[in-house]
């Protein structure tokens, strides 16, 4: 890239931010190894994850392996329980197999029956914002004289490595290395980890280890920007456009002001809170935390007011429910106000609601109130699916989900998009009534099923009965076509 059309694509950036948040990007730090820089219309969570006692290399986070990581561990010299450790042609350490966040993409572990003292850091990326995003992790390890190659990084190879010198932090010498994920994150998504384990070579001497010092330093800093315009650049060359080139001399650990240094901006992230009963899941989600299920979830009864009835589960502070391919079962909400979950904006994704009369009641109120993104979610089940009264004009989008049932929701939802979603019956009803303006996108619709706008609708690539829906059939989908734009 020329350095004009970088400076072009810079200021784009920089006014898309400004209009999209009124900031340019900020700074989220808990401690000198967990950090988050965001720019346009994004936000981004940085996990730092672990495997639990007793786990093998090929768990999977399904088996609720993976636990936050503790700061502080010591690194001793990491041992070969015999010569099968090492490949005998690379001499590298020999790996076993992991699978990860995504639980299809899987990624190298050291094998833990052949190595002894390597250390677990799985450093994840969670898109928690509404817009897709490319990523890059920026990591400064520790690098001290004499010690350096006795160190070793086990690496996700399928992000793009870069190495970019060496820079000084908090007075440590460290080497500045980048990883970027070479596709878009999609909103809602946890990437696979870039780092997943460090190890000291067993050749180490007492020497050596005097030199690393009391503690081992990896200063971790994830950044993201919108793929919005930026598509043509691709992730690194747009990551590069938006914060910069790395190198020795434009990093994000510089001091604020100095010039190639990147704004600290600081906010608090959220370390999602693995779950597998009903008391930490509520728990967390009073305390705003995002939460991951572990096991199928029982409420049984129901009991939290929602300020129309009672509700399975609140979501009142925001945050991410990540389902994990689980079921969350309501019972005792039988009544006409009740729901499965009661939210007033954040995440939900890869989860079954079934068991209420309302599966997600969306109740935004003067003390949180934000978009609610639905991702990969079936509500099967209940008499309502989706319903709102109290709204405050957030929104609701929705990719990848199955509504089966009543779909309705008051004007004051503000608008809601339905991105590849499929409505059928459920409960005795097929129906979708939208009193807010709507976008249904690539969605399926069964046979028999009835829309009927109260207010506006979009039908964008959409079918009825595997038929395309055109200007000829819609009537045998919608109540009054003259409420219906066909894209």
């Amino acid at each position: 890239m020329s350095k004009r059309t970088l400076m072009m694509v810079v200021a784009l950036v920089a006014a898309l931010a400004m209009a999209a948040t009124g900031t340019l990007a900020y700074l989220t730090d808990t401690d000198s190894d967990v950090n988050v820089m965001t720019l346009g219309n994004v936000d981004i969570e940085q996990i730092e994850l672990e495997r639990g006692n007793n786990v093998a290399d090929d768990a999977t986070l399904v088996d609720g392996s993976l636990t936050s990581f503790v700061q502080g561990q010591p690194l001793f010299p990491a041992y070969a329980a015999d010569d099968t450790a090492y490949d005998p042609q690379t001499g590298e350490l020999v790996w076993g197999e992991f699978v990860t966040a995504d639980e299809e993409a899987t990624s190298h572990l050291w094998d833990d029956d052949k190595l002894t003292g390597a250390l677990d850091k799985f450093v994840f990326v969670e898109n928690t914002g509404e817009s897709d995003a490319y990523v890059r992790t920026v990591f400064a390890f520790e690098a001290p004289a004499d010690v350096e190659e006795l160190l070793h990084f086990n690496t996700n190879e399928d992000l793009i490595w870069e190495k970019h010198g060496y820079i000084t932090v908090e007075g440590v010498l460290c080497k500045l290395v980048s990883a970027v994920y070479p596709e878009a994150l999609p909103a809602g998504k946890i990437s696979v980890p870039s780092l997943l384990q460090v190890a000291l070579d067993h050749t180490a001497t007492n020497e050596d280890v005097e030199k690393l010092g009391e503690t081992y330093n990896i200063y971790v800093i994830s950044q993201a920007v919108q793929t919005v315009n930026l598509e043509q650049l691709g992730a690194k060359e747009a990551l590069d456009a938006a914060f910069g080139v790395l190198s020795e001399d434009s990093h994000p650990w510089m001091a604020s002001g100095e010039e190639g240094a990147q704004p600290p901006f600081e906010s608090e992230p959220d370390t999602p809170v693995l779950v597998d009963d009903v008391v930490e899941l509520g728990k967390a989600l009073k305390d705003g935390k995002s939460v991951v299920l572990m096991d199928d979830i029982l409420v049984n009864p129901a009991s939290t007011s929602n300020s129309y009835g009672i509700t399975g589960l609140a979501q009142v502070n925001g945050g991410v429910i990540s389902g994990n391919g689980k079921t969350i079962t309501i019972k005792g909400a039988g009544g006409t106000w009740d729901s499965g979950i009661n939210t007033t904006g954040g995440i939900i994704q890869d989860l079954k609601v079934t068991g209420s009369f309302r599966g997600i009641f969306i109740n935004h109120n003067s003390e949180h109130a934000e978009r609610v993104i639905l991702n990969d979610v079936v509500i099967d089940g209940t008499v309502y699916t989706i319903s709102c009264d109290q709204g405050m004009n957030q929104g609701l989008t929705a990719t990848d989900c199955t509504f089966n049932g009543w779909t309705s929701y008051a004007a004051t939802l503000g608008d809601a998009i339905f991105y590849d979603c499929s409505f059928g019956e459920g409960s005795g009803y097929a129906y979708c009534r939208p009193y807010a303006p709507t976008q249904f996108i690539n969605c399926d619709f069964e046979a028999g099923f009835t829309v009927d706008p109260v207010a506006d609708i979009v039908m964008e690539n959409c079918r009825l009965d595997g038929v395309e829906i055109t200007g000829a059939n819609l009537d045998q989908l919608v109540t009054d076509t003259s409420k219906v734009t066909i894209k």
